[in-house]
């Protein structure tokens, strides 16, 4: 399901009860008998599919932060009575997804303070943590609000990827999508917005960036993604000033191939 399918097919349901209906299939078809049993910083280098409820997501290889489980199925339907199930406003395009995405992943998980004491103490168990656990704290980082990132595309259909790299050579996950009908891709980084200025208040917007093919295929290989400002200025801040950091964006290579490899194998 292509995301203009999924949005005429929600457009034409009832109530609240066909609703509901119509995402617990959509969950279920999503969900599969996956190869993967852990993805995350330091284990895998992209991941393509629906993350499901049974697969632990790494924050990073040592150990800590290990084993996270996105085992709230409800935040779909929380998602989209988020935005009061208003398709024809919020999800009229690809840019406006994103922009609804990237304030409810603020909604849902609080904004970007990622306070490692605090982290740690949830972490700080024996056994998987929910991503429940993680809700409203200010404390989710990188790849568990990109994690969540991914499932909501794939939710909508979009045709997306998690990929766990380095930004600025530091560990770090990200999001690349193809937009539909197009010949490029959007880097989406949902933990690292925008920052801009309107009417002399701090506003901020999703962090996207357009990718050739070419240089799609140069970060697979180990080359670096230098983060473009053209698209977030074009789409959402204008000509408003905002705060420029360098970004540069690399994959782990290696491990990227073999999970291409992986994946080509596990489907024969």
């Amino acid at each position: 399901m292509s995301f203009k399918e999924f949005k005429s097919e929600y457009k034409k349901l009832q109530n609240d009860e066909e609703k509901r209906n119509f995402i617990n299939k959509r969950i279920q078809s999503l969900i599969s008998n996956d190869s993967y049993k852990r993805i995350g910083l330091g284990l895998t280098g992209s991941y393509k599919e629906f993350i499901t409820p049974n697969m632990g997501i790494a924050s990073n290889s040592s150990g800590l932060f290990a084993d996270l489980k996105l085992d709230d199925l409800g935040v779909f339907e929380e998602f989209m009575n988020y935005f009061n199930n208003d398709i024809d406003n919020y999800l009229s395009t690809e840019p406006m997804a994103i922009q609804v995405i990237q304030y409810f992943i603020w909604h849902y998980f609080g904004y970007n303070s990622a306070n490692m004491f605090a982290r740690a103490d949830v972490y700080d168990r024996n056994e998987p943590v929910s991503v429940k656990d993680l809700k409203f704290k200010n404390i989710a980082a990188c790849s568990e609000r990109s994690a969540m990132v991914q499932n909501l595309l794939k939710f909508l259909g979009f045709d997306s990827e998690l990929v766990f790299g380095k930004l600025n050579k530091e560990s770090h996950a990200y999001i690349i999508f193809k937009p539909e009908g197009l010949n490029f891709y959007i880097l989406y980084d949902p933990m690292n917005a925008v920052e801009y200025v309107v009417d002399n208040k701090k506003g901020y917007m999703p962090g996207v960036s357009m990718m050739s093919e070419e240089q799609y295929r140069e970060l697979q290989n180990g080359g670096t993604y230098i983060f473009n400002y053209d698209l977030v200025k074009k789409l959402f801040i204008k000509d408003n000033p905002y705060t420029f950091d360098e970004r540069l964006y690399t994959s782990d290579d290696i491990k990227y191939k073999k999970d291409i490899e992986e994946k080509n194998e596990f489907k024969r």
